[in-house]
């Protein structure tokens, strides 16, 4: 009589999964934080090599000198008598804003101190100076 009654007890074996989406999720997280996304420039620029060299992350702000004497601003060809005015804009929006420059190999030294002195007479006094970590 007793075992017409008797509960069957089954033993269940899910796996739950909210701690593996959990990590996943973090790890992906973590890769999408450090990960550094470079923008490179559509002419080449050979850009000497340093031992020393850091990395900066924003790449917004950037002069490139070419050997042929031309110039770009973020990308973007503009004239040596251009430049002050993009000096002074940019100073104007943020004194402590750090300006990269990116100096071809081939450029004379006068030309990238030509620059800087534009930058610094502007109000720029974080300057960069481009490089690849020398292997």
């Amino acid at each position: 009589m007793f075992s017409k009654y008797k509960k069957k007890h089954t033993i269940s074996a899910d796996i739950s999964m909210t701690p593996m989406i959990d990590i996943v999720f973090q790890l992906l997280t973590f890769f999408m934080i450090t990960s550094t996304f470079i923008q490179t420039s559509s002419l080449n620029v050979d850009l000497p090599e340093a031992k020393t060299s850091d990395s900066i992350q924003d790449q917004q702000n950037t002069i490139t000198l070419y050997k042929n004497g031309s110039i770009t601003w973020n990308e973007q060809q503009i004239t040596l008598a251009e430049l002050p005015q993009k000096l002074q804009e940019l100073a104007q929006k943020d004194p402590n804003t750090t300006l990269i420059i990116q100096g071809d190999e081939g450029i004379s030294y006068g030309d990238l101190i030509e620059i800087m002195d534009q930058a610094r007479g502007a109000g720029l006094n974080k300057l960069s100076l481009a490089t690849i970590l020398k292997k």
